[in-house]
């Protein structure tokens, strides 16, 4: 009898784990297949940031075949919110295509889908903006007004050169909560549009809400420097050295300024700082060739247009301005020498056909000369000092 007792009792101590187990493993298999516990436990994920369990939670959730239709809904929304942070386009088009087919829409949810076609973050091979702006204009037709989203629409506006409506947008961002971000890219717009004035203006403003903006300066100083205000361009190319530098942009700017107003001192000095930041600037020696050569200071102008073609074999202007030195020496067939190599480097360049004519014409080769006029008049047939020089060819 004992025996038997002391059986009874090991084989219900061997059962009761055995018994434990299986009532935790039904209790876990009926957390899972809760529909409102595994949403909310699928939405914590994804307020949290945690994109992958969130959208494992939420496949599962969605697989039940009588699921409430507000529950559901949320699902399906939620769903595509973490697919478009996963970048799975896929899931996220086929959950609003559900959502459409049951007459719900959110214009938040259209913005975050057509923003991944932006490929701002580069995980795609290249963005699609014309299925970002179909999913921009479903999210304004919503009524959608966030800022932030009107950055995005204006923003495929202007890249695909939509400028008019791209403007609309940014203004009424101005109008309300602008960053100077916003006056630099209505700027640019106006840029484009050739409204030069009013770019400056933008440029101007952006600058006054931060005074941080070091491409603002770059941008403004350009600016002045097309509208041939170097006076200006000195200016704040000045200002935003004070605040780079180091950025080799700013002083060649100023260099380029300095050479406009033929003050080739602080041209030269601007330009060796450039040489010091980036020793291998070929365009920085090329500059200080031309000062050099505004200088008639020749044997320096030839050793910093050397210096910039062993950084760049390729750059046609420095064939060109070495072109130009041995025809003010009246050296032609060096001149001719120097030419052939820029229209070798690119022969469908109209200035080197045009100073390689010229070259030609200087040392009396006129059949020459008359050819390499035609060519540049070819490629450029309103180049009137070809048109001229060809004129008096002609007429011998």
């Amino acid at each position: 009898m004992l025996k038997k007792t002391r059986l009874l009792i090991i084989l219900l101590l061997l059962l009761i784990p055995l018994t434990l187990t299986c009532d935790a493993a039904v209790a876990v298999e009926n957390n899972v297949q809760n529909p409102s516990d595994l949403f909310s436990e699928a939405v914590n994920y994804y307020f949290e940031a945690d994109y992958s369990s969130a959208a494992e939670l939420f496949a599962q959730l969605l697989e039940f075949d009588n699921l409430d239709a507000q529950l559901r809904t949320d699902a399906l929304y939620y769903s595509a919110l973490t697919a478009v942070n996963n970048y799975d386009t896929g899931t996220a088009l086929n959950n609003l295509s559900e959502l459409e087919e049951m007459n719900y829409q959110s214009g938040r949810l259209y913005w975050k889908i057509g923003k991944l076609f932006l490929n701002q973050d580069g995980y795609f091979d290249s963005a699609d903006l014309n299925r970002a702006l179909k999913y921009f204009a479903k999210t304004s037709e919503l009524g959608f007004n966030q800022t932030a989203f009107k950055r995005d629409y204006a923003y495929v506006y202007r890249e695909l050169g939509k400028l008019d409506k791209a403007e609309s947008i940014y203004l009424e961002i101005i109008d309300s909560n602008p960053i100077p971000e916003d006056y630099i890219n209505i700027a640019d717009i106006m840029q484009q549009k050739g409204n030069l004035n009013k770019a400056v203006e933008y440029y101007e403003t952006a600058l006054r809400q931060d005074i941080a903006g070091g491409a603002i300066y770059l941008n403004l100083a350009n600016l002045y420097y097309d509208l041939e205000q170097y006076n200006s361009a000195v200016d704040i190319y000045k200002q935003g050295i004070k605040m780079q530098p180091n950025f080799t942009a700013y002083h060649i700017g100023l260099a380029e300024s300095y050479l406009a107003l033929k003050n080739y001192s602080l041209a030269e000095n601007s330009l060796l700082k450039a040489v010091e930041l980036n020793p291998k600037g070929y365009y920085s020696y090329y500059l200080l060739g031309l000062v050099n050569k505004e200088r008639k200071e020749y044997n320096r102008a030839f050793n910093y247009l050397s210096e910039a073609l062993q950084n760049n074999p390729n750059y046609v202007k420095a064939y060109l301005t070495e072109g130009q030195i041995h025809l003010e020496k009246e050296d032609y067939y060096n001149a001719i020498s120097s030419f052939l190599m820029a229209v070798e480097k690119n022969e469908e360049y109209a200035e080197s056909r045009y100073y390689l004519g010229l070259a030609y014409y200087r040392a009396e080769m006129y059949e020459a000369a008359r050819a390499q006029l035609r060519k540049a008049l070819h490629i450029a047939d309103t180049y009137s000092e070809a048109r001229e020089l060809l004129d008096i060819i002609e007429a011998r």
